[in-house]
């Protein structure tokens, strides 16, 4: 039964900071198998992600080293081609497109783009090339490169979105507002790519004092109702600035309903009303946020909140250029990487970059996008340019952590926790640092994490939200100071009485230890009613099935929670005992074969070898299982 998630991997959650879809878009290299036949293993290798880093180029040219025929124009010839020798035009265009993929495969920005770039110089007419390359130029952050390589594209196809996106981004950065309103001209390049294009065209034309035509271009947007409501925040802002404030406050107000953007949405409130010197009515909408949100912590808001009080001095007013670059961000993360489209995330996250280099939101959510494709170091490197000055330096150590932990560098984690705790202290960051040892399962240092928590909120917060508790109560069970834990977990289910966690952790443990059993009982099958899905909660209520001898009631919820959880050790250990008892000797250590290998914890992985050398009667038999090899 997973009480909590426990892993060899631990993750600290993000939900503070931001929440992210997705799976890896992985790259072809399917050039190099249509033109040469490969041997066996040169296949295998071609298809697959390599396991060891070398030349790209080198792989490429071992590659077409391994063909038996190369093609020429004007028919296919047998040759050898030796490792040096010149290869033929043909063959360095292929070279360099596989280079350029497999660098993609190697997480290796610079190389996709120079090997990218390189093929399209050698093919020059392929706008599917052109479009590559420069892709991978903007992702690799060659503000240069990639206008060379938009220019070539436009001259290809002049209706291009992107290249035209990526021209009128440089314009708009450097104030050149009739030259990007004369690139972003109204051409339909598709849903998405067009209206990022048409926010930057507004923005611009708002530069040039051309308020209504800004507003024609914020209301034409057509990528649907999102894009509808996120020119109504544009146009919001516009005539807040104008001094419409009635039509401002009326855009403002159906956009917070739809709860599209509502950190944006309240942040250009309350520059607007800094701008008319209305401090007070600023100060009163950060405040209203911050109730609603549970206290705002940390980011923006509270960076406003602290500004706005102290009377420190800010720069409220933002440039055009600034402007655009918060309206590409939001939907750069939430349209694209809602589709899954994280290869457009990042291109128009890096564009609002271009517009404003200190734009650490557009960063943080680029890292994040980073980390989907499976680009962390990338990522970290995305998230170490969030400064500690930034109101998103929280967010960023948070994200930092994470990856951390997912690649077994759990001091290094632990260290950028303590950092961010030390110059940042406060709800969220300590509650970080209680997270991360409670994953872990050193609960020692995890307990005074959870009591200061637990100090520092008012009664009212921790009834509407008494996680801590739970949490809390998860420390002091594994510390086996039970009656103190169950007094947590009751606290929990007191106020939050169909809390499903609570519920399966109390009454999986009674279970446990063969006390209340009616009771426990109840509460598994409450908590299963609520989270049917759960594989850790059907667990326990197989588990529950076991303890009192029902083996095969047990199986059936067993079988049923592995195979929502074919991934959990615990859930599949517990099959392997059920398993035994019930005389299915070979199919039990085959479970728990399985077990041994889904990262259990030290003490269940010693438990395991036990079963597996003697069988489930030697594990309850044997009272040194922590010295079994």
């Amino acid at each position: 039964m997973h009480k909590i998630v426990s892993t060899a991997k631990p993750v600290i959650s993000k939900t503070q900071a931001i929440i992210l879809p997705g799976s890896h878009p992985k790259a072809v290299v399917a050039p190099i198998i249509q033109i040469c036949r490969p041997r066996k293993d040169m296949t295998i290798m071609v298809k697959t992600k390599f396991l060891f880093r070398t030349s790209v180029l080198g792989f490429v040219l071992y590659a077409l080293s391994a063909c038996a025929t190369v093609s020429q124009k004007g028919g296919t010839q047998k040759q050898s081609v030796e490792m040096g020798q010149e290869l033929s035009p043909d063959a360095r265009l292929y070279a360099d497109y596989v280079s350029a993929s497999y660098a993609y495969n190697l997480g290796d920005a610079k190389g996709r783009s120079n090997y990218y770039a390189k093929a399209f110089a050698r093919r020059p007419q392929d706008l599917d090339l052109g479009r590559k390359a420069m892709a991978a130029a903007i992702n690799n952050g060659e503000a240069a490169l990639s206008r060379d390589l938009a220019r070539d594209l436009i001259a290809l196809e002049p209706t291009d979105g992107v290249a035209r996106a990526v021209l009128g981004a440089q314009a708009l950065a450097k104030g050149r507002y009739k030259k990007t309103i004369s690139i972003l001209d109204n051409v339909s390049a598709g849903i998405g790519v067009e209206d990022f294009n048409s926010a930057m065209r507004g923005w611009a034309q708002y530069g040039l004092g051309d308020t209504d035509a800004a507003i024609t271009s914020f209301e034409n947007l057509q990528g649907g109702r999102y894009f509808v409501f996120l020119g109504k925040l544009q146009r919001a802002i516009i005539n807040m600035k104008l001094g419409n404030l009635e039509m401002a406050k009326k855009d403002f107000a159906e956009i917070d309903e739809v709860n599209l953007a509502p950190i944006e949405s309240t942040l250009a409130q309350v520059r607007g009303l800094m701008l008319r010197g209305e401090k007070d009515k600023a100060l009163a909408k950060l405040q209203k946020f911050a109730d609603d949100n549970n206290g705002a912590l940390t980011g923006p808001i509270r960076e406003f909140m602290d500004v706005v009080e102290s009377g420190k001095n800010r720069k409220w007013k933002l440039t055009p250029a600034q402007l655009a670059s918060r309206a590409m961000t939001e939907p750069a993360f939430r349209y694209y990487g809602a589709k899954k489209q994280f290869h457009s995330a990042e291109t128009f996250l890096r564009l609002a970059l271009v517009l404003d280099p200190r734009n650490d939101k557009a960063r943080l959510f680029l890292g994040g996008i980073l980390e989907e494709v499976d680009r962390n170091d990338e990522a970290l490197e995305t998230y170490a340019k969030i400064g500690k000055l930034s109101e998103f330096s929280v967010s960023a150590r948070l994200a930092e952590a994470d990856i951390l932990f997912g690649i077994d560098e759990n001091d290094k984690a632990v260290a950028a926790l303590k950092s961010i705790q030390a110059s940042h202290p406060s709800r969220v960051t300590r509650g970080s640092l209680g997270r991360a040892y409670l994953i872990m399962e050193d609960y020692a240092q995890a307990l005074p994490y959870y009591d200061a928590l637990i100090v520092e909120m008012s009664e009212e917060e921790l009834e509407k939200n008494p996680m801590p508790y739970y949490l809390r109560g998860v420390i002091l069970e594994r510390l086996e100071r039970w009656q103190e834990a169950v007094a947590d977990f009751e606290f929990v289910l007191k106020h939050q009485p169909d809390n499903a966690e609570a519920l399966n952790y109390l009454g999986y443990t009674w279970v446990d230890k063969g006390v209340n059993l009616t009771k426990a009982f109840g509460m598994i099958e409450k908590a299963v009613e609520l989270e049917p899905e759960s594989g850790a909660i059907i667990d326990s209520l197989g588990w529950a099935h076991y303890k009192l001898g029902r083996y095969e009631l047990a199986r059936i919820k067993l079988e049923e929670a592995a195979e929502r959880s074919p991934t959990s050790a615990t859930i599949i250990d517990h099959l392997g005992d059920t398993y035994w008892q019930l005389g299915r000797k070979i199919e039990a250590g085959y479970q728990w074969q399985r077990a041994a290998g889904l990262d259990p914890t030290d003490e269940e992985l010693a438990i395991i070898k036990v079963k597996l050398k003697g069988g489930l009667s030697a594990s309850l038999a044997d009272s040194g299982v922590d010295k079994v090899e």
